[in-house]
């Protein structure tokens, strides 16, 4: 099927080797980025994805932002409607960022206030109790603490309760305790949202988001997911300009010799699916090796970088690079079917 196109990058290695190498650093370069955005998106936003429910409750905020769960307050009368509208199928949240330390050693936390419904299920331990707190297993890990060791919370001196995979908030760590705990160590009678397990609210100056939006009320959130999206879609039409260049110019220098077929009697459909599938040999050959490399990277560099590596997120940028390559390699790979043999072997 490719014969021509195999005999010829035996014959040019080094053409071969270099689109291989420019290939692989684009697909290199994709991988990573992926890896990188699906790590920033988990250490930002995890725990709100986690929260059980069908709708988040917030203040209603003019902003063209929309709202934001570090800047909203819902106080009591409207958290007590919103209640019983649901037959009280609703939990309060309450949401603020301060520092948690035991002995020397301290650390930035967003401390989410809840009940239980609203908790991870500890690993360890128990549901924190009136005076403790659920810390997660690279807080307490961070911190030197098990189950039972005071720790300092704010102003606050709390007890360690349990550890779970509360997540992460504005890249910071979330730790859980209850509600009456977070308003005494945040200085705060109000609180930030209500989950509601189903149902809606008409309570005035709230808005409700559906939980599969939730994450846009994690403050910077959609700007820094929006940025990371939008620098991997340059780098993959980058790398189909380039790509579909290199492949443009080594199909120039390749019109004497496909003339001659063509003079021997190829027709037009030979020549472009031999010089296509030579396209997506080479593709294959350059993207197999960029996406090991950035595999392997993203892994070695796992234990200091936020990355996540995950199927869909390797699978799907090499799908689109694949396509946009392919796209750039059958437009350079075009001209051989219109080639006069006559004119091109007459240069």
């Amino acid at each position: 099927m490719v014969f021509i196109g195999i005999r010829d990058i035996r014959f040019a290695k080094g053409r071969f080797v270099l689109i291989c190498a420019v290939i692989a650093m684009m697909t290199f370069l994709v991988v990573a980025l992926s890896a990188l955005t699906n790590g920033l998106q988990n250490q930002s936003i995890s725990a709100v994805s986690r929260l059980p429910g069908q709708t988040l409750v917030l203040r209603d905020t003019a902003g063209a932002e929309g709202p934001s769960l570090s800047q909203s307050e819902l106080d009591e009368s409207t958290v007590r409607r919103i209640v019983d509208e649901n037959d009280g199928d609703a939990t309060e949240l309450g949401v603020t960022t301060t520092r948690v330390a035991h002995g020397v050693i301290s650390s930035t936390v967003a401390v989410f206030g809840a009940g239980v419904a609203v908790m991870p299920e500890p690993d360890v331990g128990g549901y924190p109790q009136s005076g403790g707190i659920l810390l997660t297993r690279e807080q307490a890990d961070d911190l030197g603490v098990g189950i039972g060791d005071p720790v300092t919370v704010g102003p606050s001196h709390l007890r360690v309760d349990g550890i779970g995979a509360a997540g992460d908030y504005a890249h910071t760590p979330v730790a859980y305790t209850t509600m009456d705990t977070w308003r005494a160590l945040s200085h705060g009678q109000y609180a930030s949202a209500v989950v509601l397990a189903a149902g809606s609210t008409d309570a005035p100056e709230t808005t409700s988001v559906p939980m599969s939006k939730a994450v846009d009320t994690v403050p910077g959130y959609r700007s820094e997911h929006g940025s990371l999206l939008a620098i991997q879609a340059m780098l993959l039409a980058i790398s189909a300009l380039v790509i579909g260049t290199f492949f443009a110019v080594w199909t120039v220098q390749r019109l004497r010799d496909l003339a001659v077929v063509r003079a021997l009697g190829a027709n037009r459909w030979y020549l472009l699916r031999d010089g296509f599938g030579q396209a997506a040999l080479v593709l294959l050959a350059g993207e197999t090796v960029g996406a090991l490399l950035g595999i392997g990277l993203s892994a070695a560099v796992s234990a200091a970088v936020p990355v996540a590596l995950t199927a869909g997120g390797i699978a799907l940028p090499l799908l689109a690079m694949t396509l946009l390559g392919s796209a750039g390699a059958l437009l350079a790979v075009r001209r051989v079917t219109v080639v006069d043999p006559v004119v091109a072997m007459s240069r």
